[in-house]
């Protein structure tokens, strides 16, 4: 891959339910902070970062809290990008980070916009100017104004509700993969852009993120990187042989089927046939699964299922799946996030739930869960799986 930083864009992925920003980005100190850990007689090319100290933003901290836990270095084929330094367990915070830079999300080229631009970047410490400056531009060709172009080529934008996009020195460092090892995203309680490990990191792994929306098949993420940021992408999952790329390809085509048919119809259509919407779901999640941990997706997913029991009446089998939720979006994106905090709050009480009471259809109470039941007999009670009736058997 050719380019450094982040893409410019709203990453959001919405269904029937919801509209939910899924992702999160980065751990990161500045010069001013009280929790700056810049470690001094580093490399010049080799930035190291320590999560030390009481003021520490994110939240899912690892107990090491002296070690480094990143550095930026050169990457070949890539410009710099963020390496870890120790092993980094799943859930833990890389990054939280406040902007340098902060402009609107759709950043066109009017003299207002630069004006705004030349102001913020002329109030910058000298080091922040210059890590801004250094970072990949890949509209210098085109007559794009230079910081303009560097904004485009790496701000990440805030969130759903908040129409904006920023600069931050060290997230706008992360480079892509489709297969990423780390989620981004904005926390608007915290007015930060935070970065989570989505599985455990090993030392000297290249820290990574996704740039796109959604993981389509390979060959629509070629396109569209191709077009949005200028390189190739050349991750593991991009370079899987044929046979194997196309498999995966299947079961994401899949996802994407699924998640039409479950939000086919709206609320008539979990109402009507909500054990067939709860089919789609339990199908889609499977599927997530058998591609491996902690899906951006399978949080989402657990919470149609969620509002398909809830509809239905059905709160015992609504507070399990909010909990998977809740426990999925707290690797994603912590447990000071807004997605774990609404839904915390909704476990409180399910009844208050828009969609409580709308039918009847699947009444049961909150507490009503059986007891010794596990594995493949306890997730058939759950999703309602009917019995397979052999031949020949009632």
């Amino acid at each position: 891959m050719t380019v450094v930083g982040c893409p410019f864009m709203q990453v959001a992925l919405g269904c029937w339910h919801i509209a939910v920003l899924l992702g999160i980005n980065a751990f990161v100190l500045n010069q001013s902070s009280s929790m700056n850990c810049y470690l001094h007689g580093a490399a010049p090319s080799t930035y190291i970062f320590l999560s030390k100290g009481s003021n520490y933003e994110c939240t899912n901290m690892s107990s090491s809290m002296l070690e480094p836990m990143y550095a930026i270095q050169e990457v070949p084929g890539k410009g710099k990008g963020l390496i870890a330094t120790r092993t980094i367990p799943m859930g833990t915070c890389i990054l939280s980070e406040e902007p340098i830079i902060r402009v609107p999300e759709d950043a066109s080229a009017t003299t207002v916009l630069q004006a705004s631009i030349r102001k913020q970047v002329e109030a910058l410490s000298a080091k922040k100017r210059q890590a801004f400056l250094s970072m990949h531009n890949i509209y210098a060709n085109d007559g794009t104004p230079p910081r303009l172009g560097i904004i485009r080529t790496n701000a990440l934008p805030f969130g759903d509700s908040v129409r904006e996009s920023g600069i931050f020195i060290n997230a706008c460092r992360i480079n892509h993969a489709c297969d990423n090892n780390a989620q981004k995203g904005w926390n608007e309680n915290t007015k930060r852009h935070t970065v989570y490990a989505k599985r455990d990191i090993e030392s000297d792994e290249e820290i990574t993120i996704f740039y796109l929306g959604i993981l389509n098949k390979r060959e629509t993420r070629q396109q569209r990187l191709r077009s949005k940021f200028a390189f190739t992408c050349a991750c593991n999952l991009c370079s899987l042989p044929l046979e194997q790329s196309e498999a995966v390809d299947k079961k994401l085509e899949e996802i994407l089927k699924l998640d039409e048919l479950i939000s086919r119809d709206g609320i008539m259509g979990i109402l009507s046939v909500p054990l067939l919407k709860l089919r789609y779901v339990d199908q889609q999640i499977r599927r997530y699964n058998e591609l491996g941990p902690n899906d951006t997706g399978l949080p989402r997913a657990f919470y149609d299922a969620a509002q398909i029991c809830i509809a239905n009446g059905d709160l015992a089998r609504a507070r399990i799946f909010v909990e998977k939720a809740v426990r999925g979006w707290s690797v994603l994106q912590g447990e000071d996030s807004p997605s774990v905090l609404q839904y915390e709050a909704l476990l409180r009480n399910l009844e208050k739930h828009e969609l409580y009471g709308l039918s009847k259809k699947w009444k049961v109470a909150v507490d009503e869960v059986p007891r010794g039941l596990g594995g493949e007999e306890w997730e058939n009670l759950l999703w309602r799986r009917e019995k397979i009736r052999r031949p020949g058997k009632p």
